[in-house]
């Protein structure tokens, strides 16, 4: 349902439905949840956020829970990514460093340098073709390693692809996982590890631009999808609730924020796609 006014666009919804090549997911708001055109615009400018060590206690609390929302919810879209590019030639690998390199920003610039050395010794060109995910993770004594998971990634000898990377060992792990439906599961639990240790404001997470990514639809609920979800393989289901902004229940609460419901329906596929049917 879309409103039009003289500065912005108005789309509204209810119902969201994310697809994999083996899962539907719906979710079913109580309460319509609305979007204006110019909202991502008006997220990004930043120009008057503090930085993380200029707030006060109280508000870098609540910066740091954000982000570890963020990173939980990342975690739920990184298995699904893993899901729409899985293939018989994807690789999950871990790189580490011989010396107890503690600096983020040092050891991303390492990881970005080695991607693109292993880019152009696989395909012999400076544009990026490797399809990766990525993510660091640093132990409690300092020392920093990344996950990487390669999909569609062409064969290279142990030797040479821990020639590239040079700063240490690398371990190409088993992907050990029994249908095809949890192999994002099973990956993205890496993506979610030590989520305290992931330090404020640096980039912990690296995508190449060319994953296939989930689809996802924005939808008013009608009787008829209604009746189309009830027919499904549903495997998982359950109600939750969120909250919400409502400045009408600040007279009767003394909080603008309210509890408002939410139907999670998780349903597999009869007939998965083959390998090669577009997402996103």
């Amino acid at each position: 349902m879309r409103f039009v006014s003289k500065t912005k666009e108005c789309f509204a919804y209810n119902t969201k439905i994310i697809e994999t090549p083996t899962t539907k997911e719906v979710y079913i708001y109580e309460n319509p949840i609305f979007i204006h055109s110019k909202e991502k615009a008006d997220l990004t400018d930043t120009n008057k956020r503090k930085n993380f060590d200029e707030m006060s206690a109280h508000k870098q609390y609540d910066s740091l829970k954000r982000k570890q929302k963020h990173y939980e919810q990342a975690r739920w879209d990184i298995a699904r990514i893993v899901d729409c590019n899985f293939d018989n030639r994807t690789k999950f690998v871990t790189l580490t460093f011989k010396e107890n390199i503690q600096e983020i920003l040092i050891t991303n610039r390492e990881f970005k340098y080695f991607i693109q050395r292993l880019n152009y010794y696989l395909y012999h060109t400076k544009t990026q073709l490797l399809k990766y995910l990525a993510t660091w993770e640093k132990q409690k004594r300092g020392a920093i390693h990344y996950h990487v998971i390669f999909f569609d990634f062409p064969y290279i000898a142990k030797e040479k692809l821990q020639n590239l990377w040079s700063h240490g060992f690398i371990k190409i792990n088993r992907i050990d996982v029994d249908s095809k439906e949890n192999r994002g599961r099973y990956l993205s639990k890496y993506f979610g590890k030590d989520l305290d240790l992931k330090e404020h404001k640096k980039k912990a997470f690296f995508k190449s631009q060319n994953l296939k990514v989930p689809h996802e639809t924005k939808v008013m609920l009608t009787e008829d999808i209604l009746h189309d979800l009830q027919k499904e393989n549903i495997i998982f289901q359950k109600e939750y609730t969120r909250q919400i902004y409502d400045t009408n229940a600040f007279l009767s609460t003394g909080s603008c924020l309210k509890d408002s419901s939410v139907i999670y329906i998780k349903i597999k596929k009869e007939n998965p796609c083959v390998k090669g049917e577009s997402y996103g």
